[in-house]
């Protein structure tokens, strides 16, 4: 069972990135990482955040590589990490952004439901932005996106620093 605990921010991000990278490598992506060196530790469930970012990364190199079948300079996942306040809490936004093809506005209310896909069923079972939205909500954070049609997807992960919930769970 993954149990609450304090870890690196960049251990988060570090972890799915490199399990995926050979695989972007061979579709020719580019996958550029903007991680500072003094992020807050957060408190998670950390094989939950990496399954999050792991799911983004994948549907990001879907998205690339429906646009460009081989070599494109755009080409390009970009993960983006800050830190932030909010209401007198410390936060932390992971930013995973593509250039794909963007996200077509009437399906965008559809994108966060259970087994929603617009890839074929054999490929994908619709539930990785479902999952990933209920982990987020359980960590009392926020998963959104922001999508121009034809040009990039930018899906937002926003946790708090130290959400307390772990206090409530019996581990």
């Amino acid at each position: 069972m993954d149990l609450p605990h304090n870890i690196e921010t960049s251990d988060i991000i570090n972890g799915p990135t490199s399990l995926i990278n050979s695989v972007i490598k061979r579709d020719q992506i580019n996958l550029q990482m903007y991680i500072p060196d003094d992020l807050p530790e957060i408190k998670c469930r950390s094989q939950q955040i990496q399954q999050v970012i792991m799911s983004l990364l994948t549907n990001a190199r879907d998205a690339l590589n429906s646009k460009y079948f081989g070599y494109d300079q755009n080409k390009i996942i970009t993960v983006t990490c800050r830190q932030y306040s909010k209401s007198n809490r410390r936060w932390v936004q992971i930013i995973v952004e593509d250039h794909g093809n963007g996200i077509p506005k009437e399906i965008q209310q559809n994108i966060f439901n259970p087994f929603y896909t617009t890839k074929r069923r054999d490929k994908r079972s619709g539930l990785g932005l479902s999952i990933s939205y209920g982990i987020v909500k359980d960590h009392h954070g926020s998963l959104s996106f922001e999508t121009v049609s034809g040009q990039y997807t930018k899906f937002l992960l926003d946790l708090p620093v130290d959400n307390g919930w772990f206090h409530d769970v019996n581990a």
